[in-house]
């Protein structure tokens, strides 16, 4: 019961600064907008929006970590906080009178939040978060439509093929694993094994499952024989 009453607490704080900083951005106050949300994350996680996006995600997650577990329902607030941000910075870009440079940085200041947000809502489902909490999987696939032209990091693809897996989208959790492969070839991450488990699991399941999962059993063979290739 503490635990639900403090979530509550903390979403209705973060509701009210999503609110305050929404309307600001709408103002075109972009520095009192980001400072709306650095605000609420100091007096939440004792964090700040710089050091969110100056770690590497994996660094940040373990900052989310008490008692030996990662407490996804607030990393999954801290997503969507760097969300907001993200829409912040692209709002900026689109003020008339800046010049194309000032305006091709907040693009890609904006989009790497974007990406960021999207892996720490990806593992935090991954892990059990609350789903409903903040709508995460509906914001995942928005997420997804805005980054399409984009390629996503290995470490954000791997997540994402997990999450598909996890729904039983099959064929785009296979699409994800090649995706991964391909970017992170040359990396100091191997993610044969992974993919390769990905294919040991779904062997093990009925031919229904994967048939409705659209990887009949014919190509998950066929994938981890090329695999093993």
């Amino acid at each position: 019961m503490f635990r639900k009453d403090y979530l509550l607490r903390m979403m209705e704080e973060m509701t009210e600064a999503i609110g305050k900083a929404f309307t600001l951005r709408q103002q075109r106050k972009h520095t009192e907008a980001l400072s709306e949300l650095d605000e609420l994350l100091r007096r939440q996680f004792g964090m700040n929006l710089s050091l969110l996006n100056s770690l590497p995600a994996e660094d940040v997650i373990e900052m989310f970590r008490f008692r030996g577990v990662i407490e996804v329902d607030n990393l999954q607030q801290a997503a969507r906080l760097i969300e907001e941000e993200a829409y912040i910075y692209g709002e900026k870009a689109r003020v008339e009178g800046i010049d194309d440079q000032e305006k091709q940085d907040s693009e890609d200041e904006g989009l790497i939040r974007l990406m960021k947000s999207l892996h720490f809502y990806l593992y935090a489902l991954n892990h059990g978060a609350n789903p409903k909490l903040l709508d995460a999987p509906e914001r995942v696939q928005s997420i997804l439509e805005q980054t399409k032209e984009y390629e996503l990091p290995a470490r954000t693809e791997k997540q994402l093929a997990l999450y598909q897996e996890q729904h039983g989208r099959y064929d785009l959790a296979e699409n994800s694993w090649y995706r991964v492969l391909r970017v992170g070839e040359g990396q100091l991450v191997n993610y044969r094994e992974d993919v390769k488990a990905f294919y040991e699991r779904l062997s093990k399941l009925e031919d229904g499952q994967l048939e409705q999962g659209g990887l009949p059993r014919q190509e998950v063979e066929e994938g981890l024989a090329e695999l093993i290739r």
